[in-house]
């Protein structure tokens, strides 16, 4: 992660200073981003097939880490190859970098983002990859990310099919949506957990709330200035109509 930091900050763009921006990606980032929705979707399946209805989000217990039987196993497993997908996430960043988009896409959010999410998900497989919240954590992100890189993908369709994706906005409500349920989810494990150490509340209670922060700054600001721009064009345009 640290090399990844170093990349997108350092080495990338000084690699890219003296070449135009690669244009011929479209092909690359398509195929991308339709497997990525692909792949989340698999995972999404794989957790409501293990989720016993939901029941499993409201055991709260502190599973038992010497448990290997078949099934705690095949989850283990299936835990390890979704935190490697979290490593292709990284590619995102690859792109902007190539593109030459860096200086106005690889912000705090973005760059902090991809840098924990792998982190915190190393420490989980580590520790107790069954527990129920990163089941949880898989279902909810997993689905916000099938609609999210089906997004980009059909956006890299062409203007034809771009016009009727009205939906961006939404995407970064549901992400915000997510970590408010994240914020509640974790006040309810305070006071029902059962033998969890007292290091996940801390882990768990802190980036909730620090990613609502940072979603919800991104949101105002970006549709803050959509509508002062578009406010700005109507505007102008009823002067334009009063001159003539």
């Amino acid at each position: 992660m640290g090399f990844y930091l170093y990349f997108a900050l350092s080495l990338g763009p000084w690699l890219m200073r003296n070449r135009k921006p690669f244009e011929n990606l479209k092909p690359v980032m398509l195929f991308y981003n339709f497997t990525m929705a692909l792949l989340n979707a698999y995972f999404v399946f794989l957790v409501l097939l293990h989720c016993e209805y939901g029941q499993r989000f409201v055991d709260w217990k502190y599973p038992d880490r010497n448990n290997n039987s078949p099934k705690a196993m095949y989850e283990l497993n299936m835990g390890w190859y979704y935190w490697i997908t979290k490593f292709f996430d990284l590619l995102d960043t690859v792109f902007f970098v190539l593109r030459k988009k860096h200086e106005t896409h690889l912000g705090f959010l973005h760059l902090y983002h991809h840098t924990v999410v792998p982190i915190f998900g190393y420490l989980c497989l580590k520790h107790n990859a069954v527990m129920p919240a990163t089941g949880l954590f898989c279902l909810i992100n997993g689905t916000i990310h099938v609609i999210m890189y089906s997004y980009y993908g059909l956006c890299l369709l062409g203007p034809s099919v771009r016009k009727y994706l009205w939906w961006k906005k939404y995407i970064t409500q549901m992400q915000i949506g997510q970590f408010v349920f994240g914020i509640f989810y974790g006040i309810i494990m305070v006071f029902k957990q059962e033998g969890y150490p007292q290091f996940w509340f801390w882990f768990g209670m802190t980036q909730p709330f620090f990613f609502f922060r940072l979603f919800y700054n991104f949101y105002k600001k970006s549709y803050d200035e959509k509508n002062a721009a578009a406010a700005k064009a109507a505007a102008s345009k009823a002067s334009a109509k009063k001159v003539e």
